[in-house]
């Protein structure tokens, strides 16, 4: 509950604040908010406000032919390090498929060697700010901690081991046989 001294300062900054709203009503907020005219005055805003180059981009592109469609400016292209090379277009036709989705198109897949487990030394531990830890290991990869926990103390030289876990997720299995969920960035 307030007391009265705040509800009476709550009063005058309320009062103060719809005295300067009502002040500024009477003027537009910018001078092409007075043309008249609804098409000078897009053409007001377009010019004092021009249009960022993607959206410009997005806007050719939706004019072009679909045949000579440009890639999607947010979206990676052929050359950048997320997408699929422009030679495997069978990677991008089973993106996003799980395992079994997989094996069901292919069940020469279901019989294809499949590696379940590796064995590592850890040569290296980071911590990020969020609590989560990114460890390296001998064979260059990278993996990063996906739980937050203070369990499963881990040091360079440290042997773990990395084995296929439930829904295609992955544990990191230290030396004092603590599981660990971590997904591989590297």
């Amino acid at each position: 509950m307030l007391c009265k001294a705040s509800r009476a300062v709550a009063r005058i900054l309320l009062l103060t604040a719809i005295g300067v709203t009502a002040a500024g009503a009477g003027e537009p907020s910018h001078p092409c908010a007075a043309v008249e005219d609804p098409a000078a005055r897009l053409a007001c805003y377009d010019d004092a406000f021009p249009r960022p180059p993607a959206a410009a981009a997005q806007e050719q592109a939706a004019e072009a032919p679909p045949h000579a469609a440009a890639p999607h400016p947010e979206r990676p292209g052929p050359e950048s390090p997320g997408a699929a090379p422009a030679e495997a277009p069978e990677l991008v036709e089973t993106f996003g498929l799980t395992e079994a989705q997989l094996q069901a198109r292919d069940p020469e897949r279901a019989q294809a060697p499949r590696v379940e487990r590796i064995e590592a030394t850890v040569v290296g531990i980071r911590h990020l700010s969020s609590g989560e830890r990114v460890v390296t290991l001998d064979n260059g990869q990278v993996w990063l901690q996906t739980e937050i926990t203070v369990r499963g103390h881990l040091a360079a030289g440290d042997e773990v081991v990395i084995r296929r876990a439930a829904l295609g997720s992955f544990q990191l299995v230290t030396p004092g046989r603590v599981a660990l969920r971590v997904r591989r960035i590297e």
